[in-house]
């Protein structure tokens, strides 16, 4: 035993001189661990004792429009793959973030309060456990913890039965709600296992309305009772169309999913003819079925419009996503959403990330705000088309980043809202006419270096308001942006496609990202990593000095702030010709705060320019260079 706690104490000391070593980054000791015990490896592979647990989800659901009433029972097998012995399991009710007792960062209207989920019977392993015992259940937030009669051993398996009820919040909440007295998004609606992995156990993070998600990959099959008159979109594939569709419809449903056009499955004459829908009983029962995804949701309307499209996502395989729109007709830019979809499902599964789309099937639902679900997006309508192009493709590249790979949202929002606000950048200029990344670069710019904002690697559940934007959004994509101009396109999306391969399905850490960039790449990028990822800092160059003296034309740049920025001149010359002149982030790499630029001309400078509108700088009023006459 002595032995043993001496080999403690020597690796507490010395595995943090090797981590630095070899990343220079600083890695906090509880993720040390998670390499000592080889869950997490420094080439940013999972590491040879990598797992994560799952479940296999069986619910059945009816909702009871008028009243709003979702009353469910589900059934749970709970796999625990960790090597650990489980005495509690920890459950997320998600729609207790609406009853008034409960904390959250953000205010939710007097209409939208409800007296969330009623667990109406809880079974663990068949065994009826004691719903009032609050030390076996205990209720607090959005957390249910329950205290097994029974320890879960490593490798195995654990039942759940649960009987519960809800009432749909009223009110257009962005991420889910009542959207009008027959449509609704349905989203965080059952119990749910939480999460517990290699680096914090448990996940016992309440929900707060703020920050987002953090699930394990697991399957689902859901059936979902409605009245006769409603559509049902959900995750996943609907198992049994032809018993719900009428013939017709059912004919347009199964045309769209190899059409590359767009199919208007129900038209704003039809959606109020009564026969989309069959009306063998007073309710029908849609039957979802999804694999190997970290949630479920589903959406419902009695006179929404359906348009369809398909696409070939994968030309190794012919492999085709369904996608589809199910909006109020009086939403404008959503008949044309289906085909935005699509096309910036081809850019993604073609140009950036070059990643066949992973997905079956996607539906964008016309709600409220704009939010992301595995195969499912819950957007309101935009009075352009230019923000139906911006919404919809941000929220279609949430589809593989924290779905497809499996992002902790909670912590690292910055490693999926960043990479979702950066992917499409070129989609966005091209198909929405309109540049995404000026007004971005603006706000930052204000905004870097002030007090109030924090690091990115500062976990965002500490984060609010416009502190926690900033820091999950805009300078992460302009992060990964620059970062993608100084490797090179090429070898940024090498980099990116490893480390989604080596992702996919699971949950990374930001130095799963970091390292696997550094070994793929050849290159030690702590240099950009700390200063944009782990520091305060803000982008600041000037232009310190300047001549031109034989033909020849010599500038010295200063980064006086600490974030490394690509270099844009624009010189102009004395007969109004202009000479520019681009370095990409990677020229600070050696640290140097100085940057001598040289250039051989005949033609004499008369004024320089440092910088453009698309990169930031916080003070740009040490911009420019005028020479005299005597230069």
């Amino acid at each position: 035993m002595g032995k043993s706690f001496f080999n403690i104490i020597l690796f507490l000391f010395v595995l943090p001189s090797i981590s630095n070593s070899q990343s220079k980054l600083f890695i906090s000791r509880d993720l040390l661990v998670a390499y000592d015990n080889g869950t997490r490896s420094f080439d940013g592979n999972p590491g040879e004792n990598y797992w994560q647990n799952s479940a296999d989800y069986k619910i059945k659901v009816d909702v009871e429009p008028k009243t709003r009433l979702v009353k469910g029972s589900e059934e749970i097998v709970y796999y625990n793959n960790s090597p650990d012995t489980l005495y509690e399991i920890v459950f997320n009710i998600i729609q207790d973030l609406n009853k008034a007792e409960t904390e959250r960062n953000v205010k939710i209207s007097k209409e939208a309060i409800t007296n969330g989920v009623e667990i109406e019977k809880l079974f663990v392993n068949n065994k009826e456990a004691d719903l009032g015992n609050s030390d076996i259940v205990e209720r607090k937030n959005t957390l249910m913890t329950i205290i097994l009669y029974e320890p879960l051993p490593p490798g195995s398996q654990m039942n759940f039965k649960i009987d519960w009820n809800f009432v749909i919040p009223a009110g257009k909440n962005p991420r889910m709600g009542t959207y009008d007295s027959t449509s609704f998004f349905i989203g965080y609606w059952f119990p749910q296992v939480a999460v517990y992995d290699d680096i914090d156990g448990w996940d016992k993070l309440a929900h707060n309305g703020e920050q987002e998600f953090y699930n394990d990959f697991s399957n689902y099959e859901v059936e979902i009772s409605v009245p006769n008159t409603f559509g049902v979109w959900a995750t996943g594939i609907l198992q049994n169309p032809a018993e719900i569709l009428t013939p017709e419809y059912l004919e347009r449903y199964n045309k769209a999913h190899s059409s590359d056009s767009i199919i208007n499955i129900v038209t704003s004459d039809e959606v109020n003819s009564g026969e989309i829908y069959k009306d063998d009983s007073k309710l029908n029962t849609w039957k979802y079925k999804a694999n190997n995804v970290t949630d479920f949701t589903f959406a419902m309307s009695d006179h929404y419009l359906w348009d369809a499209v398909s696409l070939a996502v994968d030309d190794n395989s012919n492999r085709r996503t369904y996608i589809a729109a199910v909006y109020n007709e009086e939403s404008e830019d959503f008949y044309e959403v289906a085909d935005i979809a699509r096309k910036a499902i081809h850019y993604f599964s073609n140009t950036l990330p070059a990643v066949p789309f992973p997905f079956p099937s996607l539906t964008i639902f016309n709600g409220s705000g704009g939010m992301e679900f595995p195969m499912m997006i819950n957007d309101g309508s935009t009075p352009t088309r230019s923000r139906a192009v911006d919404v919809t493709s941000h929220e279609t590249a949430h589809q593989y980043f924290p779905f497809y790979v499996g992002i902790n949202e909670e912590k690292y929002s910055f490693m999926e809202e960043g990479m979702a606000e950066f992917l499409p950048f070129d989609f966005q200029e091209e198909e929405g006419k309109y540049d995404p990344k000026f007004r971005m670069i603006r706000a930052y710019e204000r905004f870097a270096g002030q007090e109030m904002e924090m690091p990115m690697m500062i976990p965002n559940f500490h984060l609010k308001d416009w502190t926690r934007a900033y820091s999950i959004y805009f300078r992460p994509a302009l992060a990964y942006d620059y970062l993608c101009s100084a490797l090179g396109k090429d070898l940024f999306l090498e980099c990116l496609q490893e480390y989604i391969k080596r992702w996919q399905g699971k949950h990374p850490i930001p130095f799963d990202f970091f390292f696997t960039f550094n070994e793929v790449s050849g290159k030690d990028l702590s240099w950009y990593w700390k200063p944009w990822f782990f520091e305060q800092g803000y982008p600041d160059l000037s232009i310190k000095n300047a001549s031109y003296k034989n033909s020849k034309l010599e500038i010295e740049i200063e980064k006086i702030g600490s974030i490394p920025t690509p270099v844009e001149l624009m010189i102009t010359c004395e007969d109004s010709s202009v000479i520019n002149i681009n370095k990409t982030a990677e020229v600070w790499e050696n640290g140097d705060k100085n940057l001598i630029i040289e250039k051989e001309t005949d033609k004499k400078p008369v004024s320089i320019i440092l910088g453009s509108s698309s990169i930031p700088d916080s003070d740009r009023r040490n911009n420019y260079f005028f020479f005299s006459e005597t230069d």
